[in-house]
This record gives C-alpha cells, structure tokens and sequence, in this order.
C-alpha cells in the first residue's frame, strides 16, 4: 500500500476516532459554548470602541482603528492593513490565535501515548508503515482543530453579521483570511504535541508535558510582548528579539501582512519547523519498542 493511503487512512480514522468520543464530544461543546461567549464578547467590545469614538462615519472609525493599531503594534503598514477590518473578527482572531494551542494541547495529548497505554500501536504498526503512522496522526489532530476552528470563525461571523458590524462580502473575505492565517500555527502546535505523545506511554505525562513546554513557549512570547510595549513606551521602535520567533502565535502580524514576502517568510518558517518536528518524531518512533 502506497504510505500517502495509509497516511490517509490514519489521519481519516483520527478524525473520525476523536469526534465520535466522549472527549471529543465534551471538549466540542464547551469550545462551542465559549466561542459563543467569545463572539458577544468581541462585538461588545466593536460596540464600545465606537461608542467611545464618537464617530459617524465609517471613515472616521477607520482612523481611530488605525491610531489604536499603529500605537499597540508599532507597525503602521499592518495597522494600514487591519484598520479596515470588523473589529470583533479582529478581536476574534485573537481570541482563536490564544485558544489553538489549548485545543492542540487537549485533543492531542493521547494522540498516540494512549495507544501505547493500551498497546493498540502494535496492531496499526505491522499494517501500515511506522512513519505512515506517526505522520497520519499528526495530521488527523491538525485537521481536527483546523476544523473545529473554522466552525468557530464562522460561528463568531453569523454574530457579528446579525449585530450589523460587517456585510456578508466583509464576512467572506476577512474570515476566511484570518482562518487561513491559524492552519500554520496550528500545524506547528500539532507537532509539538504529537512529538511529546509519541514518546510517552502514560498519557498524564504526555499532557502534562505538553501544557509545560507550551507554558514555555508562552512566557518567550510574553517576555517578547513587554519588551517591545517598554520600547513603544521609551519612544523606540519596536522590535521582535530572537527568541519571539520560538513561539509560533507571534506570526500573526507577519501572516496579516500586505507584503506577499513576510507572509512567505512566516509560512516557509512554521510549515519548516513543523516538517523538522514531524521528521523527529517519526524518526525517533520509528525506532522505538512498542
């Protein structure tokens, strides 16, 4: 059998394996819930934004969109770029941005240290090949959350459609391109995750593992986050330190960007970190006694 079939079969029967369980079935609706929650959220947020410009025209409100952008992120091509966006699906990226790895890191933790738990990995390891396998559940968990992702983006876009915010040409375009911007960050998480699963057998250490490697990831991008708002501050321009580029949701700037080459850049380097994790992984589990 051809390893792109089995890698198909594998990711298929993942996404399959995870809808139909109770966790699944859990974690779906209580991620639905808080998107929901989410969505009033960010269009309240639109909603004070414009009451507190005490703007009438659309124009208008651009301009005072652009001012909070340029000022927050010191980069007033981007802010160029978002100051005509819907506020809440702006907010609402974000939000979905911050949540990814939180999926990654609850539907992905068992990926495959459960099947070792239960020795289930023998049955597929002498029907498929290991790197099929390793490689098939890698992106079984990437398409899960890619999807439970665009059912949450177009959730948030009926809300803030029927609040009146943006037009359904506004909805299409601007959804559809902020959804485009999480799948490579999402990919990368996916990788990570499925690497730390595959080596252990004991799916507790396999979460809490990932939760702390996550954690890490999270406090470069933070430190990075107050250094570049104590620059802002002092009158310098900030700038992104070497270590920010470790934490896979600082790209989203470089993913919304107007210039096609940053955006190439932040695709080529989180589609090749997440080819470097998932050859590691298959590698090391290729090799391992199961």
């Amino acid at each position: 059998m051809s390893p792109f079939v089995e890698i198909r079969l594998i990711a298929l029967r993942e996404v399959g394996k995870s809808i139909r369980s109770v966790k699944g079935i859990i974690l779906g609706v209580l991620t639905l819930i808080g998107a929901f929650a989410a969505s009033l959220l960010c269009v309240y947020v639109e909603g004070k934004q414009r009451a507190t410009a005490g703007v009438d025209s659309t124009e208008a409100f651009t301009a005072f969109k652009h001012s909070i952008i340029a000022n927050g992120t010191g980069n007033d091509a981007l802010a160029n770029t978002l100051a005509s966006t819907p506020t809440s699906l702006l907010i609402f990226l974000q939000i979905t941005i911050w949540l990814a790895p939180l999926l990654v890191a609850l539907l992905g933790f068992d990926l495959i240290s459960a099947e070792f738990q239960h020795r289930s990995v023998r049955y597929w390891t002498v029907r498929s090949r290991r790197s099929s396998y390793f490689i098939g559940k890698y992106l079984g968990l990437f398409g899960l959350v890619a999807s439970v992702t665009l059912l949450l983006n177009v959730l948030a876009g009926i809300v803030v459609l029927a609040k009146g915010y943006a037009g359904i040409g506004d909805l299409v375009t601007w959804g559809t391109q902020f959804w485009l911007v999480t799948l490579p960050i999402t990919m990368v998480w996916a990788a990570i995750a499925a690497f730390i699963s595959s080596r252990f057998k004991t799916p507790i250490l396999a979460l809490l593992t990932t939760f702390g490697v996550f954690f890490v990831l999270w406090l470069l991008g933070i430190g990075g986050l107050v250094a570049r708002f104590a620059m802002s501050t002092a009158g310098d321009i900030p700038t992104m330190s070497w270590y920010e580029y470790l934490y896979p949701n600082n790209y989203d700037q470089m993913l919304l960007s107007h210039e096609p080459t940053k955006v190439a850049m932040a695709i080529g380097i989180l589609v090749g970190f997440s080819a470097v994790m998932s050859a590691a992984g298959s590698f090391l589990f290729a090799r391992r006694d199961v």
